[in-house]
């Protein structure tokens, strides 16, 4: 520290995907453990740090119920010193079901759950600690129809996080609807949402229920919207529609878009009713909307959509079935673009179709493949092998390209791993109990190379938890899993194209950035790499917005000022730094 007119108020911070002179390397031969536990944990989630690193989340097993905890494992396979001991992510040592998460872009994350049917929602900082002002319980946003069902979220890639479900109202008739809320990391509503969030998906001139939805960022910070819906015309029930909304940030109808949004199909929901498989006895209606999604949407390029869905048909006189599942690709209108306007394309569906609800495993999947294109598939049945779903890769012109991957339905996992690239998982907790029954085991892999199996005989017994995936940014993924017999607890390894890591370089090629705040300059930024190229920075507060920008040309000590910051108010700020098709993110303290 020097006078006070130089006084420095920030601790530099540096941002890198991997440095080998910053800690000791955690990848080896053997998985990294994340942490010891003599009970069983029957969820796991591994959410995207930023900066080629995870935080993991999962629900410890107990005598009442189980804690939900939380720790930060950096890009070179070590923990975060300041998560060596777990992170509590809920106060409640209950039993819960769902766990899920997506990253909030500026190295923290949103964590979801679910007890019994209730969905909660919590938002962790860089070191997996729960942000201030949500509850230590976490928010609760609604219930869903049961517990085999699970929310559609996406980050809005500003802070923010979009969440969507399907609710039963409590009123009669029971017809499902979809909810959608917009909530940034300090637990208030985003872009002018209502705290409630809003009701979307239900036509304003017709009588509908909603049998399915699905949500997907837009880059401008909006949101798509798809669902499937069912007419009532009382007595009966007619074909709906499979129907496409585009909002904005603040939740008003997008340029050019009514109420209504675009018809994308028809959906003849009717024949789900009309099969005893779909409906259960204690709400009839509740078999309009099974827990296995029917409809998924991913951004393409910066102004269109790609819609997957499967049709309801009625095969037989009170049988109701998905048909094969299909996909098109919407421009910013909702009209079809070229190459997809002779209709919608069947994606790979051998096997035979779902005649009851398969859970969330069993959904529809669009996930984009960073270049414009998607990923999707929807489930695929075999009387001889297990159930399997099979990513098929799409550009924007329709055509099917090589690059997708297979994958069992049971613990689905997947990421998109970065331009062109998809990494997928699943697990088998427990056998083989007889000679057609696979033995337990936990897989990973990249759809260009690299992947984990581990696999063991157990019998009856419980042998693996759960599993989670997340994207590293360079073409790699985090996959962590729990075990109970041979090793116990929760244990991770790192993919990249090459297979797993065991060394302390994982990634290369990205330059390291230093920020600082200095009195009656701003905040400043050095990169400390020369011929890292051109680096491109912005800088956000709490709530998301953007706060400044500016650019780094990769000469090494060379300070750059972000415009209009030296008088900015105290407090936490984020800044977010692009170089080379990856990003790298770190967390600005000013103090006055």
């Amino acid at each position: 520290m020097q006078g006070p007119g130089m006084r420095t108020v920030l601790a530099s911070l540096v941002l890198v995907a991997a440095s080998a002179t910053s800690v000791a390397a955690g990848w080896s031969a053997d998985p990294v453990p994340v942490h010891a536990a003599s009970a069983l944990c029957p969820l796991v989630t591994s959410i995207d740090d930023a900066s080629s690193g995870a935080i993991i989340v999962w629900q410890e097993s107990t005598a009442t119920g189980g804690l939900l905890r939380a720790k930060h494992l950096l890009a070179t396979g070590d923990l975060d010193p300041a998560t060596l001991t777990p992170r509590p992510v809920s106060s409640l040592n209950v039993s819960r079901r769902g766990l899920g998460g997506v990253p909030d872009g500026l190295g923290g994350a949103y964590v979801w759950w679910l007890e019994g049917t209730s969905l909660k929602l919590s938002h962790l900082d860089a070191h997996a600690t729960v942000s201030p002002g949500w509850p230590t319980s976490g928010r609760t946003l609604g219930s869903l129809p049961t517990s085999y069902h699970r929310p559609s979220v996406s980050a809005d890639g500003h802070g923010g996080i979009y969440v969507a479900w399907i609710e039963l109202p409590f009123t009669v008739p029971l017809f499902p609807h979809a909810r959608v809320v917009h909530l940034g990391p300090g637990n208030m509503p985003a872009g002018g949402w209502p705290a409630a969030g809003r009701v979307l998906g239900a036509s304003a001139d017709l009588v509908e229920l909603t049998n399915s939805a699905a949500i997907a960022a837009a880059p401008d910070g909006g949101l798509w919207f798809v669902c499937a819906t069912t007419v009532y015309n009382e007595p009966d029930f007619t074909a709906g529609a499979i129907r496409l909304l585009r909002l904005t940030s603040a939740g008003a109808l997008a340029p050019g878009w009514g109420p209504d949004g675009v018809t994308v199909d028809a959906f003849h929901g009717e024949a789900l009713l009309a099969s005893s498989h779909w409906a259960p006895s204690w709400n009839p209606f509740a078999g309009f909307a099974p827990a296995s999604g029917l409809v998924a949407i991913a951004p393409g390029n910066s102004s269109g959509a790609f819609v997957a869905y499967s049709p309801a048909i009625e095969d037989a006189p009170g049988a109701g079935q998905l048909g094969p599942a299909r996909l098109v690709h919407l421009d910013e209108s909702g009209a079809p673009t070229a190459g997809w306007s002779g209709g919608p394309e069947l994606l790979p569906s051998l096997g035979f179709g779902a005649y009851t609800d398969l859970g969330a495993d069993g959904a529809i999947r669009a996930i984009p493949d960073g270049a414009g294109g998607v990923f999707a598939g929807g489930p695929e049945f075999y009387a001889d092998g297990p159930s399997i779903i099979n990513f098929q890769r799409h550009d924007v012109d329709a055509a099917p390209r090589s690059g997708g991957i297979r994958a069992g339905l049971q613990g689905l996992e997947f990421a998109s791993g970065g331009p062109g690239q998809i990494v997928a998982g699943c697990f088998k907790p427990s056998g083989a109990t007889s000679q057609w029954e696979a033995d337990a085991f936990v897989s990973a892999a990249l759809a260009g190379g690299g992947s984990y199996f581990e696999s063991a005989r157990s019998y009856y017994s419980t042998r693996y938890g759960d599993i989670g995936l997340s994207a590293t940014g360079d073409g790699g993924a985090i996959f962590a899993w729990s075990q109970l017999i041979d090793r116990q607890g929760v244990f991770a390894v790192r993919l990249n194209p090459a297979g797993v890591v065991t060394g302390v370089s994982p990634s290369v090629g990205v330059a390291s950035l230093r920020l600082r705040f200095v009195r009656g300059q701003g905040v400043l930024a050095v990169s400390s790499l020369a011929g890292a190229g051109r680096v491109t920075l912005s800088l956000h507060d709490l709530a998301g917005r953007t706060v400044s920008s500016a650019e780094l040309d990769g000469a090494p000590g060379a300070d750059v000022a972000f415009p209009g910051t030296r008088d900015l108010p105290g407090g936490v700020y984020f800044a977010r730094a692009s170089a080379g098709g990856k990003e790298l993110h770190a967390r600005v303290v000013v103090v006055r």
